[in-house]
C-alpha cells in the first residue's frame, strides 16, 4: 500500500513528539536561597576575584624578594671567596719574599771583620749605648766643720751608672729581627690599620657584624632672616652665572 504524503508528513511529527517526550523534564525546580545568592552576591563575588589577585601579587612579591635576597647572598659569598683568594696569594707571595730573603741571608759567605767598619760600629755603639753614655759622677765636697763621731772624706765622688732598660732591649732586638726580615717598621701601624680595616669590611660582607649607622644629620627649620638670606645668596649665584 502507497502512502500519501500527508501520511509520510503526520508519522514524521508523531516521531518528534515522541522522541522530545522521551527526554523531557517534569518539573524545573529552583532553590530560592540558592538564586537569591547568585542574584545578589556579583559585588561580594567581584570582591573575592579582587581579594584573591592581590593576595596573588603578593604571593608573588614575597618570591621575588626571597628570590633577590638568595641572589645577593651568592654575589656576597663571591665577594668573599675572591677576597679571601686575593688575600690568600698576598701572604703567599709575602712568605715566598721572607724565603728568599732568608736564603739570601744564609748563602751569604762570612769574610771576616772589616777593620774600618768595625771600628765605625764600635763608635755607633758607643754613641747608642745609653748605659755609657749616661755614667755620670757628682763629688760631695764636706762644707761642715763641726764636731762628729763619723769618719767622713772630705772629698767624695759617687759614679751613678744606670741599669739596662728591658724596654729598650726589646725594641733592639726587634728592629734587628725586622731588618734580618726586611721589614719596615715604620709601615707597621698603617699595615695593621689597613687589616683591621679589611677584616671589618670582610665581617660586613659575610653578615657576621653590621655595618655602622651613619649619622643622620639633624633636620632644623630656618628662621626667616635665615630663608631670606639663603634665598639672597641664590639669586646671587644665579646673575654671577
Amino acid at each position: 500500500m502507497v502512502r500519501t504524503n500527508r501520511e509520510i508528513l503526520t508519522g514524521g511529527k508523531k516521531y518528534k513528539d515522541k522522541a522530545q517526550s522521551k527526554h523531557r523534564v517534569e518539573e524545573v525546580v529552583f532553590d530560592r536561597d540558592s538564586r537569591k545568592e547568585y542574584l545578589t552576591g556579583f559585588h561580594k563575588r567581584k570582591l573575592e576575584r579582587k581579594k584573591k589577585a592581590q593576595n596573588f601579587i603578593k604571593e608573588q612579591e614575597r618570591l621575588e624578594r626571597i628570590r633577590e635576597r638568595k641572589e645577593a647572598r651568592e654575589e656576597r659569598k663571591k665577594d668573599l671567596e675572591t677576597q679571601l683568594k686575593s688575600f690568600n696569594d698576598t701572604m703567599k707571595r709575602i712568605n715566598d719574599i721572607n724565603d728568599l730573603s732568608d736564603d739570601e741571608n744564609n748563602n751569604e759567605e762570612w769574610g771576616g771583620f772589616d777593620e774600618a767598619k768595625g771600628d765605625d760600629d764600635e763608635d755607633d755603639d758607643d754613641e747608642e749605648n745609653p748605659k755609657d753614655t749616661l755614667v755620670t759622677k757628682q763629688v760631695y765636697v764636706r762644707e761642715d766643720d763641726g764636731p762628729t763621731d763619723a769618719i767622713i772624706d772630705d772629698e767624695t765622688t759617687v759614679e751613678v751608672e744606670p741599669m739596662e732598660n728591658p724596654v729598650i732591649k726589646q725594641m733592639q732586638e726587634i728592629q734587628q729581627l725586622a731588618k734580618a726580615n726586611n721589614v719596615d717598621l715604620k709601615r707597621s701601624e698603617e699595615v695593621l690599620e689597613d687589616s683591621i680595616k679589611k677584616a671589618k669590611q670582610v665581617a660586613v660582607i659575610s653578615g657576621v657584624a653590621k655595618p655602622k649607622p651613619k649619622s643622620k644629620k639633624k633636620f632644623r627649620y630656618l628662621t626667616k632672616s635665615e630663608r631670606r638670606a639663603n634665598n639672597r645668596k641664590i639669586k646671587e649665584k644665579k646673575f654671577k652665572k
